[in-house]
């Protein structure tokens, strides 16, 4: 259900915002050219799908993060049983993954709490639980800006842990608590996101476009290996090939990623 088709896209430029190595000056003026082709994967099973939201309440303790699928184009509310949304979610990414949408917790009569890819950072918004179906994740991804390291885990088991390139000091990788919109494999892996990308649902504090895109931040490869270690790019992590590969191959959509300072 999670896994994507091979699909060619015309982005304008690369919608990450931190795979460009840091300019000298300013970010150039929005051009359009052509992006690589991107298949969207989650290798990992993203299930089992959870029958109905039964059994949950405000006292339940969940073991890991309960994630929503859209099925469809739905609207976000700022608050349970309101009439206007907030925003209206479309059913794929940028990128033509299915959107996934981490909750922040189990459901509260009937509704549920999601956190949301937009600005600001940190948004959330409620949608009716039986419009979405649910699922459990028990990874997630820590960042560490000052050490400049990115630890996985797979419920609280460390699976690897790697040395990252972060944003500069002109656009600092963004703080925070966010999770997995996208996990492709790029076709050029020459490019600047070399062989795997992560989408988040993290936004750049200071580059509210980039090449088309909204300032987006990714975990991803890179035509740079020179750069790991460093703060580099436009806010975007860096992490070697290999570890790209890998993450491609073992994170499911709607993993928390907790970026600390």
């Amino acid at each position: 259900m999670m896994r994507g088709r091979v699909i060619t896209m015309v982005l304008a430029g690369t919608v990450l915002a931190g795979c460009a190595a840091a300019p000298a000056s300013p970010p150039p003026a929005p051009t359009t050219t052509t992006a690589p082709a991107v298949a969207t994967t989650t290798t990992t099973a993203p299930g089992p799908l959870l029958p109905g939201y039964q059994g949950f309440d405000s006292t339940y303790e969940l073991d890991g993060t309960l994630v929503a699928i859209l099925g469809a184009e739905i609207p976000v509310y700022a608050r349970p049983g309101d009439t206007e949304p907030k925003v209206v979610m479309p059913a794929t990414t940028i990128l033509g993954t299915t959107t996934v949408l981490a909750t922040t917790g189990p459901p509260v009569d009937g509704w549920i709490e999601v956190m949301l890819p937009m600005r600001p950072n940190g948004s959330t918004g409620w949608v009716p639980v039986d419009e979405v179906a649910l699922y459990v994740v028990h990874h997630r991804i820590e960042v560490d800006l000052s050490d400049r390291e990115l630890i996985y885990y797979v419920r609280d088991k460390e699976v690897l842990r790697t040395t990252v390139a972060i944003g500069n000091d002109r656009s600092p990788t963004p703080t925070g608590t966010f999770f997995v919109t996208d996990n492709v494999r790029v076709s050029r892996s020459s490019g600047p996101w070399g062989p795997a990308a992560l989408g988040l649902s993290a936004r750049s504090d200071t580059i509210t476009e980039f090449n088309g895109g909204d300032g987006i931040i990714g975990i991803h490869g890179t035509n740079r290996p020179d750069t790991i270690g460093k703060a580099a790019s436009l806010g975007c992590i860096r992490v070697p090939n290999d570890i790209a590969l890998r993450l491609n191959e073992l994170v499911p959509l709607g993993t928390i990623v907790e970026i600390r300072a």
